[in-house]
């Protein structure tokens, strides 16, 4: 076998994708309940039935696991966000729209429970990859849109993923969970909407 051979990785079971599944729904549940830190290895795996050495064939640890559950609940996100995306409206609508819809989302399902809330703000700061590459999937929802109104002679932007970090930097208030808490009792519909229209009258 040769060494490109050997890096390839192994696509996980099907029995593998649902124990992780089962594992993680059992998590989620604990810590929605008792939190993170009343939340142990040793439960999450009395919960399914499963010894704890089982559950750690899958997560090394439990911030692995939280990072794991907060990782799904991002992906629902970017599901929001492409849906803006697919959207027919101009594309100027669509980049209000993005940052509208991802501050409601982040409003709703992270501030909404506190142990979600906890949940999320411990992943954030553990500072793990997938936060970065849910990120990253953002910004490339962004500059699509921004391409497409490139596209439909709306805008004239010479580098849509450069812009699509300036948007991000510039609406992190309203969509970073520990901001939106941080300022819940001030407008921010009003002042994303602000913000993304001054942003926008300067792409014309």
């Amino acid at each position: 076998m040769t060494s490109s051979a050997a890096t390839l990785s192994v696509p996980e079971s099907d029995y593998a994708r649902k124990t992780r599944a089962r594992i993680m729904a059992a998590a989620e549940k604990r810590f929605r309940h008792y939190g993170f830190a009343k939340t142990t290895i040793v439960d999450v795996a009395s919960d399914c039935a499963m010894s704890h050495a089982n559950v750690y064939r899958f997560f090394r640890n439990k911030t692995e696991l939280v990072d794991a559950i907060a990782g799904s609940w991002l992906e629902k996100s970017e599901r929001v966000c492409r849906d803006v995306a697919a959207r027919a409206a101009p594309a100027k609508q669509r980049l209000v729209d993005f940052v509208l819809e991802l501050h409601r989302w982040k409003r709703r399902e992270h501030i909404r429970g506190a142990r979600t809330h906890e949940l999320l703000t411990l992943a954030s700061f553990n500072g793990s990859a997938f936060r970065t590459a849910h990120v990253g999937r953002l910004a490339a929802i962004l500059a699509e849109i921004v391409e497409d109104g490139n596209r439909r002679g709306e805008f004239s932007v010479a580098d849509p993923p450069a812009l699509a970090r300036v948007i991000q930097n510039a609406t992190m208030k309203f969509c970073d969970p520990r901001l939106v808490e941080q300022y819940a009792d001030e407008p921010l519909e009003d002042q994303a909407r602000e913000v993304m229209h001054t942003l926008i009258s300067g792409l014309k």
